[in-house]
């Protein structure tokens, strides 16, 4: 194995790790939102989405199946699309409230982008 398909196994497993990792601070109902949990459910749980891409993504690197690379780019661009409309969603300002950003929010957005460029490297 090259090391584009390593470094794309570890943005994987980094995506996946960031879902429990803490996203945002709410200073008004002092809590902590992570990818599987907001007050209420009211931002859902990206973090189930998000972990299947993953493991979409590992299984694309480590099986050399041309049909699986492409399924692979597939998910990892949808992927890419839903880091950042939930980045956008969890650290949007409200009421006059603005959620203070924790670095799993950036993990999840970085690591979504790192999964992408390297899903797209993978398939020559």
């Amino acid at each position: 194995m090259n090391s584009r398909k390593w470094i794309g196994i570890g943005a994987c497993v980094i995506l996946a790790a960031s879902t429990f990792m803490h996203w945002a601070w709410y200073p008004d109902i002092q809590k902590y939102f992570t990818g599987f949990f907001s007050e209420k459910n009211y931002y859902g749980k990206p973090g189930i989405f998000l972990c299947l891409v993953a493991g979409i993504g590992i299984a694309g690197y480590l099986l050399n199946k041309v049909w699986l690379y492409r399924i692979n780019l597939v998910a990892a661009a949808l992927g890419m699309a839903y880091a950042i409309k939930s980045f956008l969603l969890f650290t949007s300002s409200y009421d006059g409230y603005e959620p203070q950003k924790q670095p799993g929010i950036y993990l999840m957005l970085i690591s979504s982008i790192v999964h992408v460029v390297f899903s797209m490297s993978s398939m020559n």
